[in-house]
């Protein structure tokens, strides 16, 4: 599931498109003017952002603080869908075969939240079909309440008739390019539909299963059927907490820390993430996706938002954990050295094992600390690592009053808060936040060995006008931009 921050995006609200270019860089230069009128729409528990991505992005980049404000806890799934459709047709100009496309891309997760709502016994009115069949007497438990037929309702939410919700479908069902050609407003949904009409039933002969999977390894060499993929591996971008890289690649997947706050293993056990991650949080090695940084080029922003030039090696990983195989590393590193227009950002929990590496020149080199047990492993390795872009120590989460004897061998200094996860085995673990004398302590050492500091978001919690919070220092690290040879920075898509 995608984050802003220290919130979840809701998948509903993920599948609208956000705002780019001039319209977006219109509400930055407004918000820093005028402050954020309209709040940010969070869940009643304050996990999940239903509504506001764009607001709270435009925050960011014009430092102003986002208010929020929290749905009722009597919003049901449903209600939440309704909201999110409801508040994102009124705002975007869509014509009626973009609004149709999106319908039928939402009838899942409506057709979900209905049933749900059934199961509680808490539909909205009891059909007419319903009605006239009950026979006399019989109880009305056995008509359950009902919503309306899901493609009626998303027709009325979406604005649109029958014949947009029939022709989307079948737009969607036979050709999802094509859908997306609409979805982006290239394409008409009238064209769309006569050219899928028309489209030839394939002749060629159906690939084997075989045919169509690559065999992946796992660290100890077990042998793993993935999908292959249709198109050149690519980064992703990213809207989560890292605040100064925009990208994230994963050649390898998986970890074996165990760390009772992790993120990504949260992600990676999701039945819903089951087709990305096949064997969960078990190290995987994607040697297919290798060529990624040969096949992206830097974008043409990069040259205000350096941001755009960083990406973050491994999110879902420790490449450098002490199980992983030299060849992935030597491999990762080989891609990495020969691309050098990106930044390339590296963290483990294991930093000897760069110690002795070809690192690539132009790696932020990290590691993490949570513990007092990795302060004296962190300084020794970081003792003799050189010829590297930045040299950072991420403090996130700070989960203990940490002492270092020195951090003259850092550029950079991550403090953060540790986030709310659901753990497989563990269940809810809750969020901690560190106190201000661990913070002010670590501050203030970082300040006097020449580091640069960024304090993450999360430090401060939920705030709002009447909370507004102290300003955290976020600098960053004393470094010039590239030299990217001519041609190399060029305006990509994000597609």
């Amino acid at each position: 599931m995608a984050r802003l921050g220290d919130y979840e995006i809701h998948p509903v609200a993920a599948m609208f498109p956000l705002m780019e270019g001039e319209s977006f860089t219109q509400l930055v230069a407004d918000i820093k003017e005028n402050g954020l009128n309209d709040p940010i729409i969070l869940s009643a528990d304050g996990s999940m952002m239903i509504d506001g991505r764009n607001r709270w992005r435009a925050c960011e980049q014009a430092s102003v603080d986002p208010a929020f404000k929290r749905l009722g806890k009597h919003y049901t799934e449903l209600d939440i869908l309704r909201f999110i459709i409801s508040k994102n047709i009124k705002r975007r100009h869509m014509d009626a075969g973009q609004r149709g496309i999106l319908a039928i891309a939402l009838a899942p997760e409506l057709e979900k939240a209905a049933k749900q709502r059934m199961c509680a016994g808490g539909g909205d009115q009891v059909s007419v079909k319903a009605k006239k069949n009950r026979t006399p007497g019989e109880p009305k438990s056995a008509h359950p309440v009902r919503d309306p037929q899901v493609r009626d309702q998303l027709a009325e939410m979406f604005g649109v008739g029958h014949t947009t919700m029939s022709q989307a479908k079948t737009v969607v069902e036979t050709s999802p390019q094509i859908a997306s050609e609409v979805a982006n407003g290239t394409k008409s949904l009238n064209e769309a539909y006569k050219e899928v009409r028309k489209k030839p039933k394939s002749s060629e002969p159906k690939q084997s299963k075989k045919a169509a999977m690559l065999e992946l390894k796992t660290h100890t060499g077990e042998i793993v059927l993935y999908k292959r993929p249709t198109g050149k591996p690519t980064f992703n971008q990213t809207n989560d907490q890292v605040s100064w890289a925009a990208w994230t690649w994963n050649p390898v997947t998986g970890c074996l820390h165990g760390c009772r706050y992790c993120y990504a293993r949260e992600m990676a056990v999701r039945r819903s993430y089951r087709e990305a991650y096949p064997v969960g949080f078990t190290p995987l090695f994607h040697s297919e996706r290798l060529n990624a940084p040969a096949n992206m080029v830097v974008p043409d922003k990069a040259r205000d938002d350096l941001r755009l030039g960083r990406v973050f090696v491994c999110s879902m990983a420790d490449l450098y954990g002490q199980w992983v195989p030299d060849e992935w590393i030597e491999r990762v590193h080989a891609s990495c050295i020969a691309n050098p227009h990106w930044e390339y950002l590296m963290l483990t929990k294991f930093p000897r094992r760069y110690v002795g590496l070809q690192l690539p020149p132009t790696a932020w080199i990290g590691t993490s600390v949570d513990e007092q047990k990795r302060v004296r492993l962190a300084e020794e390795a970081f003792r003799n690592i050189s010829g590297v872009r930045v040299k950072w120590l991420s403090l996130e989460p700070l989960l203990a009053p940490l002492q270092f004897t020195d951090m003259s061998m850092f550029d950079f200094v991550v403090i953060g808060s540790q986030s709310a996860t659901e753990q497989p085995g563990l269940g809810y673990v809750e969020a901690f936040a560190p106190p201000f004398e661990w913070v002010a302590r670590l501050t203030d050492q970082a300040r006097e060995a020449g580091c640069k500091i960024y304090h993450k978001p999360n430090l401060l919690g939920i705030t709002d006008d009447q909370h507004p919070g102290m300003k955290l220092i976020q600098e960053a690290p004393d470094i010039k931009p590239l030299k990217r040879a001519q041609g190399e920075l060029k305006l990509v898509s994000n597609a």
